[in-house]
């Protein structure tokens, strides 16, 4: 498996878990806009290498969500809480994971694909 395609189905996996963990203890349009984004990555999973520009806009929101991650004060809030409960533990790894990581790969595996294209 390439680090592109791992680093989407980690986001998917990260993502799908923390929405499903966070189901009635957030607003329900922040439960909506993950899953959908969920749907966007696993449709674009199967497209990426069909449909060019999807790794571009990947790549875009790949940024986008580092940033806006960065800037929430729920998301550093909720990193300030690691360690007091193993669900708020969990939900924590689970955003590091889908908000940091997982983005941060696959923004490293474009670079790394187009490094590789212009040698050749």
């Amino acid at each position: 498996m390439d680090l592109t395609r791992f680093s989407l189905i980690l986001t998917i996996i990260s993502l799908t878990l923390g929405g499903f963990l966070l189901l009635d203890k957030v607003p329900i349009f922040l439960s909506i806009g993950t899953f959908s984004i969920v749907v966007i990555l696993i449709v674009s999973l199967f497209l990426i290498d069909k449909i060019t520009i999807i790794k571009y806009i990947l790549l875009i929101l790949a940024i986008l969500g580092i940033i806006v991650s960065s800037l929430s004060n729920p998301h550093i809030k909720a990193l300030e809480e690691i360690g007091k409960t193993l669900y708020i533990s969990t939900l924590d790894v689970l955003m590091v994971l889908g908000f940091y990581v997982g983005p941060t790969l696959y923004i490293i595996s474009i670079i790394k694909e187009n490094l590789k294209r212009r040698r050749y």
